[in-house]
Order: C-alpha cells, then structure tokens, then sequence
C-alpha cells in the first residue's frame, strides 16, 4: 500500500501527499516521499537492501 514518509529522520508516515509537521526533524516543512514498501522498513534512496548490506561489508 503507498504511503508517505519523512525521511529526516523523525518516522513521520502519513497516507497522503504532504510536508513534515515535526518541528525538530531537519526535514520540517520538506515534501513526504512515496514509500510502497509492504514490511513498515521504509527503505528509500541510498538505503535499498542491496545497497545496505554493501556497506555492512566494508566494516
């Protein structure tokens, strides 16, 4: 199911299209991004499995 989210950090989700509310987040007042992931994992750009376990090898 698609879904929004902030990806500043603070775990806004929401179902609609819209900004961050959350004060504190460094992304406050910048646009949701579209999410469909079906796990509640929200991974997005830079942060796709692939590419996560990519950087778990270099440690």
């Amino acid at each position: 199911m698609s879904h929004f989210i902030c990806t500043g950090g603070c775990g806004g989700v929401s179902e609609m299209p819209g900004m961050c509310k959350a004060e504190e987040c460094p992304f406050y007042a910048e646009e949701l991004t579209e999410c469909n992931c079906e796990d509640g994992e929200h991974r997005r750009g830079g942060e796709e499995e692939g590419e996560k376990n990519a950087e778990n090898e270099d440690e």
